[in-house]
């Protein structure tokens, strides 16, 4: 494991990539920042943290005879990985809010942005960057943000989380090939946030439906049961959670 310690940066995500395009970089490669001033994640939104209170990472990992249609693979064996560690120091219920937001009790306490580096038909390596949200005691004009210490009630060291968190997700993903993809899905659903609850949800024209979370496919999409018996899925972009 190569640890690479930035004071400050744009984004871990863009300073590990660009780092793959000039030169041979060395596998299970990680980037660390005290301070992300443009953090990157889904729907094109900015990750806010606050300097030396949250761990804000990317890490480099390449990977064999995982084939493009996989990709969501990777992105759930990753929120897995991250919610199984999560569990393993912390008495909180931890989920996943699909695709691979993480949750504790409830509110948001991280955020994965997986960007997989492609020839031909297969990934060849991929990019995971997560923020995790770990000692701040206090968000501004965001309502369903927490942290760890507000889950728990205690400040947590970040390079010990550091070291976990990855280790675990390092492992997950050198055996994501292996892995029966029916077992994966399993597990990833039985995290799933509002899974088999009626919740309330907006399509990108600004409709609101209702619907029940059934679990996902093997491309990724979400799979949302409707009170008039109609089974309907949505890709990422395409739906987002009212909460």
């Amino acid at each position: 494991m190569n640890i690479i310690k930035l004071s400050a940066t744009d984004s871990t995500n863009t300073y590990l990539s660009d780092l793959t395009k000039n030169s041979f970089l060395e596998d299970e490669t990680i980037v660390v920042t005290n301070h992300q001033q443009k953090g990157r994640g889904q729907r094109d939104a900015r990750w806010q943290s606050q300097s030396s209170k949250s761990l804000t990472c990317s890490m480099f990992k390449r990977l064999e005879g995982v084939e493009l249609q996989q990709q969501f693979m990777i992105s759930m064996v990753v929120s897995i990985a991250i919610v199984r560690y999560l569990q393993s120091i912390l008495s909180a219920d931890i989920q996943i809010k699909w695709p691979n937001d993480i949750m504790a009790e409830g509110k948001k306490c991280g955020g994965i942005l997986i960007e997989n580096q492609v020839r031909g038909s297969a990934i060849k390596a991929t990019i995971v960057g997560f923020g995790l949200n770990v000692n701040e005691d206090s968000f501004s004009n965001l309502p369903q943000a927490t942290s760890l210490y507000l889950t728990e009630g205690k400040i947590f060291n970040l390079d010990e989380l550091l070291i976990g968190v990855t280790s675990e997700i390092f492992a997950a993903l050198n055996h994501v090939k292996a892995n029966p993809r029916a077992a994966v899905i399993s597990n990833y659903e039985q995290l799933l946030f509002k899974k088999g609850v009626l919740s309330t949800y907006k399509l990108p024209d600004g409709t609101l439906v209702k619907g029940v979370i059934s679990g996902v496919n093997v491309s990724g999409q979400l799979l949302l049961n409707l009170p008039d018996g109609k089974s309907i899925k949505f890709w990422n972009k395409e739906i987002e959670m009212v909460f």
